[in-house]
């Protein structure tokens, strides 16, 4: 605290001098910097990419260009190089005839450091100018690239080696450095990764003594490096402060970075004044952030982090500036004074000339200038009173809680007495009366050493509701020698969640603590999860906790009712998924987990299927808690709009806009690595020809999405840098590696991802639960404003249940109708811990309009398969098919096709969708009871597709031989007179020719197949 005060009065006094700092102290911003250092000029070479789609030998994307003063004999060159990389000793080079491209081998290198190498060569007759590539390397290529660099290679002839030897080397002619050349310009290393050398800095260092030092930058030239200083630093000297213009309304932001130069700089402090005018107007503090001391977190609360430098290291600290629209035009100073721990502080000075021009959007509609860094602090769609369309508000009576289809009784305990669903088995509408979930209430059950179950005795609660979109309860229960805390939430999407803290109020042991669930049998028909893909509930299941596998709860459900859990304690942090499970597992939960004695026991009981959520044994001591939490998601969460779900046309390819409507198509999907959205997960380049595509496609009729999603992002992002210097706060840290200008320009401390070899555009890992999530949800109402997109295909989700509500919400407030769709690889696989995506993303669903999960499933799966795995249907979201195509027949018995998309087709089907009118049709698949047309034979499933004159009939086989169906057609049920309908089996191209077939004949289904028939009233 004595600290505190201390900066505080010694930033009141740096305020009331800084206005007697004149410019001419501060550094302009954006002064140009020379690009020639050494008399070596830094430039683009601009030669060609290697081939990324295969593996490739590559001289690399940094070389020297070198003169020789002759062309015979041995020559020598001092290599001012001036390099960033770690242990270039370990590194190979290769010279090469700049005119032939002839490799040198007679070539040996005598000295190798980061400052600088020395190399002597024999050159070639007629050849001056040579090229040393100094970063070869070789590459698997590909997605995910393995790169390795050139080791040091003997290539000299061993005699000319010799001779060179007993060569004076200060008497050999001296070949030149004349340029340092990048591939292109977003390989280059200048600036900001040109090295002071040793030299320099020690000198600069004794010059200016001091434990750490202040460098003022642009925020157009990111600090880049932590292990070395920029070279353009040490030449400019020492700088007390910034200089810029900006506009009003502007968001400014700027960077410091701090050089440890002979110890470790700990938990540095970032402090700073109003910025003041001469004429007293200001901009007050409050509007001044460091972003690397704190912010606001995904959960929309404030929080602080903790600088700590290591010694002989540089750390970027990253502010922004949030300029009042309505201020007087001027120049207005201030001072940010910086203390690590135990060392006297320092000031660095900022001067800002506000123009009178105003700025819109903060500036954000340039990103080059790095304003959307307020971004990460941004609240966002967290706006609790917008409901997402269909649901409806939370609504409640007593104990009794109402969201859209659902009901939840609360019992005395605050948990659920009984859970109720009014929806009905055709998904499409909600019925008058509900069905129940639960064959009994739910409770906490402590079991003690003598075998005795403990009686709870509960105080009186209600519900309380600040908001429409959730209610709130809080329940204490108290029992021999515990208290039970319970804290429930219901929110309108059917999100029922428990924190329950147990609080042992005197050392006891116990046998076991559990939180049974007693489901209907009617309501634990199928089972996901706990390592079981969707199947018919076995009679048993007996699972245990493990770190390999992402499992940590079940749903069981119907097609109409279901219930899904997961189990956690207050350590919980969503895992990575798809492919990264294994860098970032689940956490084990220590109250339920108990050091591997919990489980889940799944068992008939009487009239009830229990799963037993057990702990086992325990010691407990007076005043020791335990966190019981536990996620209910009440399914289905809505009703499917068949009719739209058969209008909508998915066109996943980027084609002109006529192409997608002659196909039929409705929404065109651009992924990233296309034209206008080159780069993954930051759709901001190309933005002129993307407004002008979705402007066409309007006009047109046509909506469009864009890929854009978390996990992953392209090394093009603007602020890159500025996320780095936040540490492991958005990237996860990694072995680094994979593509080259990830190794060369982040070295380490990240984890390499995606690469799009099309564009060549290389992707790290970034965390699902960060303040990226902040700036992603401002991201995509800036593209919903600005580009009007239509929604988004999201490529798996990286992130957690809030962020999608959050997405749903923002872009929900500028169109009336809003895409989202979901595409899932497989993730039942080692990878991924055998988690099933249908139970990962259960909780993202509700605000989901299409499922598009095929990618490794296999559809040779039986129907309990396909209907809890694939087909969406009992959470109350259609899908479709992608793995080979899909499987059509199979598929139809869901609702399901696919969609345009590389060699897929399914145009014939929209064809025959269309010709039948299937938009207008009731749905009704062989789950509902009352179906009018069924088959008994168990291989062999059939879907109606209802209208008052026409049925269609969908029959997907899973038998291995062909099959003669009897269909048994409740003809009073449909409406119809079996002797005025004409029965056909329409052609399908590619799928099947048209033929007939009468009503009382069994019809030839043919082994794993299947067919499509119609009956039209004459």
């Amino acid at each position: 605290m004595k600290n505190f005060y201390f900066s505080l009065a010694l930033l009141l006094l740096i305020t009331q001098a800084c206005h007697d700092v004149k410019h001419a102290d501060f550094l302009p911003a954006d002064t140009p910097l020379s690009t020639t250092i050494d008399g070596i000029t830094y430039r683009p070479g601009n030669w060609a990419h290697p081939d990324y789609s295969a593996p490739f030998t590559f001289l690399g994307n940094h070389r020297l260009v070198i003169e020789s003063p002759v062309d015979t004999g041995t020559v020598f060159v001092h290599l001012e190089w001036r390099r960033r990389d770690l242990h270039p000793e370990a590194k190979g080079m290769i010279l090469v005839n700049a005119l032939t491209q002839d490799t040198i081998r007679n070539r040996l290198a005598l000295a190798v450091t980061n400052d600088f190498g020395n190399i002597v060569f024999e050159p070639q007759p007629g050849a001056r100018t040579y090229y040393l590539y100094y970063l070869p390397h070789t590459s698997t290529g590909k997605y995910y690239p393995k790169l390795n660099y050139l080791e040091p290679q003997e290539t000299a002839d061993p005699v000319w080696s010799q001779r060179v030897a007993r060569l004076n080397l200060t008497q050999l002619p001296e070949g030149k450095v004349t340029a340092s050349e990048s591939i292109d310009d977003f390989h280059s290393f200048f600036p900001m990764e040109v090295i002071a050398t040793t030299e320099e800095v020690n000198a600069y260092t004794a010059a200016h003594p001091q434990s750490y030092y202040l460098f003022p930058e642009s925020r157009h030239r990111s600090i880049r490096m932590s292990h070395f200083l920029p070279y353009h630093w040490i030449r400019r000297g020492p700088q007390s402060g910034l200089q810029d213009d900006v506009k009003r309304g502007e968001y400014y932001t700027f960077q410091v970075g701090l050089y440890a130069a002979g110890k470790a700089m700990n938990d540095v402090k970032v402090i700073w004044s109003d910025l003041v005018n001469k004429q007293g107007a200001h901009i007050d503090a409050n509007q001044i952030t460091c972003f690397n001391t704190g912010g606001i977190d995904l959960n929309g609360k404030p929080f602080a982090k903790v600088v700590n430098v290591p010694a002989g290291q540089v750390q970027a600290f990253w502010l922004g500036v949030d300029v009042p629209i309505d201020i007087q035009p001027g120049s207005y100073q201030g001072s940010f004074i910086f203390q690590p721990m135990g060392e006297k502080p320092d000031t660095c000075m900022l001067a800002l000339d506000v123009t009178a021009d105003t700025i819109a959007n903060h500036g954000d509609d340039d990103p080059a200038n790095m304003t959307r860094l307020r971004w990460l602090n941004s609240t966002l769609g967290t706006d609790p009173d917008f409901i997402v369309q269909p649901f409806l508000p939370v609504s409640f009576e007593d104990h009794s809680l109402h969201v859209l289809g659902r009901d939840v009784i609360l019992g005395d305990n605050g948990l659920p007495a009984q859970i109720q669903s009014y929806f009905t088995t055709e998904m499409t509408k909600l019925a008058d009366a509900p069905e129940s979930l639960l064959a009994k209430a739910m409770d906490l059950t402590i079991t003690a050493n003598d075998g005795h179950r403990i009686d709870w005795q509960s105080q009186n609660f209600s519900i309380a509701q600040n908001h429409p979109g959730a209610a709130t309860w809080s329940v204490i229960n108290h029992a021999e020698g515990f208290d039970l805390h319970v804290h429930g939430r219901l929110e309108y999407d059917g999100m029922l969640d428990y924190y329950l803290e147990l609080i042992a109020n005197q050392a006891t042991e116990v046998q076991d603590i559990a939180l049974p669930i007693a489901y209907r049998p009617e309501a634990a028909e199928y089972l996901v999860g706990l390592g079981y893909q969707g199947e018919r509930r076995p009679e048993r299941v007996d699972w245990h906790w493990d770190v390999e596998y992402h499992q940590e709860g079940a749903w069981m459900g119907a097609v109409n009712k279901g219930l899904q859990y997961v189990l956690r304690d207050e350590n919980y942090e969503r895992p990575l998924n798809t492919n990264f499970y294994h860098n970032k597992p689940l956490k084990m939960p220590p109250s339920w987990f108990n050091d591997g004695r919990g489980g889940i026991r799944i068992s008939r009981q009487g009239e009830a299927i229990v799963a037993d959520n057990y702990t086992g044994k325990r010691s407990l001591q007076a005043g020791d808690t335990l966190h019981f939490n536990i996620r209910f998601l009440i399914t289905p969460f809505k009703t499917i709009n068949t009719e739209k779900h058969f209008s909508t046309r998915f066109v996943h390819e980027y084609v002109p806009v006529d192409s997608a409507i002659a196909w039929g198509g409705t929404v065109i999907n651009v992924h990233h690595a296309k034209p206008i959205n080159p780069y993954i997960n930051y759709p901001f380049f190309a933005l002129d020809s993307m407004k002008a595509y979705i402007d066409e496609a309007h006009t047109k009729g046509v909506k469009v999405k864009l890929y854009n999603t978390i996990r992953e992002l392209t090394y093009h992002a603007y602020e890159l840098f500025a996320l780095r210097s936040l540490g492991d706060e958005i990237f996860n840290d990694g072995e680094g590696g994979g593509h080259s200008w990830l190794q060369e320009h982040l070295e380490d401390h990240y984890h390499s991802a995606w690469h799009a070899t099309e564009v060549n555009d290389a992707a790290i890992l970034d965390k699902g639960t960060s303040r990226w999530t902040n700036y992603y949800i401002e991201g995509l109402n800036w593209l919903a404003k600005n580009q009007q997109i239509d929604g988004l295909y999201l490529d798996d989700i990286a992130f957690s249940r809030e962020t999608v509500k959050r997405i749903a919400s923002v872009m929900n407030r500028h169109r009336d109708e809003v895409v989202i769709d979901l595409h899932s690889a497989n993730q039942y696989n080692p990878r991924d811990g055998y988690i099933n995506s249908i139970f990962l993303y259960m909780e993202h669903v509700p605000y989901i309009s299409r499922l598009w999960f095929g990618e490794y499933f296999d559809y040779s799966e039986d129907p309990d398969y396909w209907i809890t795995e694939v087909s969406g249907i009992p959470f109350g979201v259609g899908g479709e098919m992608l793995e080979g195509g899909g499987h059509p027949y199979r598929g139809l018995v869901y609702g399901m096709t696919t969609r345009k998309y590389s060699t897929f087709d399914p145009r014939p089907i929209w064809k025959l969708f269309d010709e039948f009118g299937i938009a207008q049709s009731r749905m009704q698949g062989y789950w509902v009871e009352e179906q009018a047309i069924k088959t008994t034979n168990p291989r062999v499933r059939t879907t109606i597709y209802r209208k008052p004159d026409a049925v269609l009939i969908a029959i997907g086989s899973w038998s291995k031989t062909d099959e003669q169906v009897q269909l048994h057609i409740d003809w009073e049920a449909l409406g119809m007179d079996p002797g005025k309908v004409e029965p056909t089996a329409p052609a399908v191209a590619g799928l099947q020719r048209a033929s007939s077939w009468q009503v009382d004949q069994p019809v030839r289904v043919p082994a794993g197949e299947g067919i499509i028939l119609i009956l039209k009233a004459r």
